[in-house]
């Protein structure tokens, strides 16, 4: 029963939107509820209340805190990638010119690519190439991701962040569904670790404004950091499996950017030829638009061969 409501959820909802975004926030959400109603009212008195509701009242309570949770997930699913972003340290290196962990990972990553390294495949895994020294982030996450993005860039001239976007859609299904999983699998524990952490600030705040005993205090508050930085710790695996994945991407199916991009002339002839369309349909110019167009009609068909 309760695999198939949630099979049913899953299909109302994306499964990136769902597992990265509604399922943390419900349960965090729900624990920071509980944490402050608990703190103003002894259980006994919170049912009490609940019990003299009438139906129609506890209806649009669960309909408005559904709402709120609905409304809390939307919003961590559009900082998804400002959320990454933080546990790859850009915002230490955004702070300090030069962060104790980047110094660290610098230093790690000399001993790790030294010739005489036990096993290079660990620092191919989590560090960028030599070359990319100053590149390297404050975070061990942030390397195992700054050596996916530099991969094609180092290897085969290819910029990632701007060549990734049009490579993606070109890729073969099988794979894309791959990639998505792995996406999922890496961002889940990341978004856990940022809602564990803020959750344990408003729920310790909380605390220390009701008064509450100095052990629950330090209990939800070493509870709540052990619980992020263990899901912070269990992103990495994931994530060394999204960058090897993307690094695959580019050494099979780079090519087909090639045969998908348009040729100079072909570019040249695609202006000339919307520019004169965009004539006729603003200013009702009878332009000869078929001289550029056919030109490069006829080169396609040149490329596509025989019938």
């Amino acid at each position: 029963m309760i695999t198939e409501a949630l099979q049913q959820l899953v299909g109302i909802f994306s499964r990136r939107f769902f597992f990265n975004a509604l399922l943390p926030t419900f349960v965090f959400t729900s624990a920071v509820t509980t944490t402050i109603v608990l703190s103003g009212w002894p259980i006994g008195t919170a049912f009490t209340w609940w019990g003299r509701l009438d139906i129609l009242t506890r209806l649009l309570l669960l309909l408005a805190y559904f709402a709120l949770v609905y409304f809390l997930s939307a919003a961590v699913a559009s900082q998804w990638r400002n959320i990454v972003r933080l546990f790859e340290g850009y915002l230490l290196t955004t702070v300090a010119h030069r962060p104790i962990g980047k110094t660290w990972h610098q230093r790690r990553m000399d001993k790790m690519q030294n010739d005489t390294s036990p096993d290079p495949i660990a620092a191919y895994y989590l560090y960028p190439p030599e070359n990319n020294r100053n590149r390297v982030l404050p975070t061990r996450l942030g390397n195992i991701l700054l050596s996916g993005e530099r991969y094609a860039k180092d290897r085969y001239g290819i910029d990632t962040i701007i060549f990734w976007p049009r490579l993606y859609p070109l890729l073969p299904e099988g794979f894309q569904r791959d990639y998505e999983a792995s996406i999922i699998q890496y961002q889940f524990p990341l978004v856990v670790a940022f809602e564990a952490s803020v959750a344990t600030a408003i729920c310790a705040f909380t605390l220390l404004l009701t008064h509450a005993s100095a052990w629950t205090f330090l209990a939800v508050l070493f509870g709540g950091a052990v619980g992020a930085y263990a899901a912070y710790l269990l992103s990495l695996s994931s994530a060394i499996e999204m960058a090897e994945q993307q690094r695959s991407a580019f050494d099979l199916f780079r090519g087909r950017l090639l045969i998908a991009w348009p040729a100079f002339r072909d570019v040249r002839d695609e202006n000339d030829t919307f520019g004169h369309i965009t004539d006729f349909v603003v200013t009702g110019f009878q332009s000869d638009w078929d001289v550029p167009r056919d030109a490069y009609v006829e080169r396609w068909r040149d490329t596509q061969g025989p019938a």
